[in-house]
């Protein structure tokens, strides 16, 4: 799962973890996602990356937003509201999927969770509480906001399940989530991922979020990871994020600032030919797409939002979020591109001299497995 776009428009409160996130931040650099304080960096972005990358790193997912569904219906009214086959998916079993409006357009990522036969947990980068209100009408369900009642503690990276077990945390297998008990704390774990990197999350009750954290760093060699290195993971495999690389279609001014599926890269996450998810009929119904969110890869050592793409033709989009890769020692970055604009004739306008650097397409995580759906479709 990935946060949403930062929002520094109001002071941030703090999340179940942020006393002990503060005490080990050594650049005190914070940003707000959904009005929660996160770290930008505790001490380095590269050494942070690459701990991630090789061993485990962990971060506070508390920022994140999160709804009890629990009821007879719940798993329909998850399958309704999302394209995630909640009602094919097992208790300790996870899926991925979008909210997709009437029109067929993206409002968020979501992933919902089966914690027993009739209590879900669905998780959103951006708040949906007016559109779960509507929706829930005629549905036998009780849906609850828990954000500000749980902590949520990310361990990413190759060795995040020995992390998990050394801190006492039982995993059932290994895709699956856990309900136990740490220390007289009960808790529940899942398996997520920052871009193509996988980890689980660590779910506990606000009160005790310091006891779960000490538990952690004190059975653990597991470093803090800021926003600024999982920005690199994320864009590293392919994964765009809501209010930076796309607009949600409940805040786009116009339909034309709207996306669909196909249009960021998605299209395997809200397939029309599974379930009857809200929008289904007009994403099978969709016109070609518009525009298309491509990850590029550039010649140079920065590259701002906003940067001009361009062919031979003239402008052909612009870069919508960008990172330097310390693997790839290259910047990565997403453009949103004309459909029709060649891959293999771009260039970025980077500088204020108008200089011109080659773009070229990447092959990501994410890119892999919407080429293989769309084959298959």
């Amino acid at each position: 799962m990935i946060f949403s776009a930062v929002d520094n428009s109001a002071e941030p409160r703090a999340t179940p973890l942020y006393a002990a996130a503060a005490g080990l931040c050594a650049t005190n650099a914070w940003t707000s996602v959904n009005g929660w304080a996160l770290a930008r960096s505790y001490s380095d972005t590269v050494e942070e990356y690459e701990a991630a990358l090789n061993d485990v790193a962990f971060v506070d997912l508390g920022p994140l937003c999160r709804y009890s569904v629990r009821g007879a219906e719940a798993g329909a009214f998850l399958a309704r509201l999302t394209s995630c086959p909640a009602t094919d998916v097992c208790v300790a079993e996870s899926a991925r999927g979008l909210i997709v409006n009437a029109e067929g357009f993206v409002v968020d990522c979501a992933e919902t969770t089966r914690l027993s036969k009739d209590l879900f947990l669905l998780t959103t980068s951006v708040p949906v509480d007016r559109r779960l209100l509507v929706a829930a009408r005629g549905f036998d369900v009780e849906i609850s906001n828990v954000a500000g009642q749980v902590g949520a503690l990310g361990l990413i990276g190759p060795k995040a399940r020995d992390a998990a077990a050394a801190a006492g945390v039982d995993i059932l297998a290994a895709e699956a989530s856990a309900q136990g008990r740490v220390r007289g704390v009960e808790l529940a774990v899942r398996p997520v991922a920052i871009g193509a990197l996988t980890g689980i999350e660590v779910i506990f009750p606000a009160e005790d979020a310091l006891v779960i954290f000490e538990r952690v760093r004190g059975k653990t060699t597991a470093a803090p990871m800021g926003l600024d290195a999982m920005e690199i993971l994320r864009i590293e495999g392919g994964v765009p994020r809501t209010g930076v690389d796309f607009v949600s279609a409940d805040d786009a001014r116009t339909q034309g600032d709207a996306r669909s599926p196909d249009e960021i890269g998605l299209p395997h996450l809200a397939p029309p030919n599974r379930g009857w998810f809200n929008g289904r009929r007009a994403v099978k119904n969709a016109a070609r797409a518009r525009r298309r969110l491509v990850l590029l890869s550039l010649d140079c050592d920065a590259a701002p939002p906003g940067v001009s793409i361009r062919t031979r033709a003239g402008i052909a989009g612009v870069v919508t979020s960008a990172a330097f890769s310390p693997k790839l020692k290259r910047v990565l970055c997403f453009a949103d591109l004309d459909r029709d604009a060649p891959l293999g004739d771009l260039e970025a306008v980077i500088g204020p001299d108008g200089s011109r650097v080659p773009a070229r397409a990447l092959e990501s995580f994410e890119g892999r497995r919407a080429a293989a759906f769309r084959e298959n479709l």
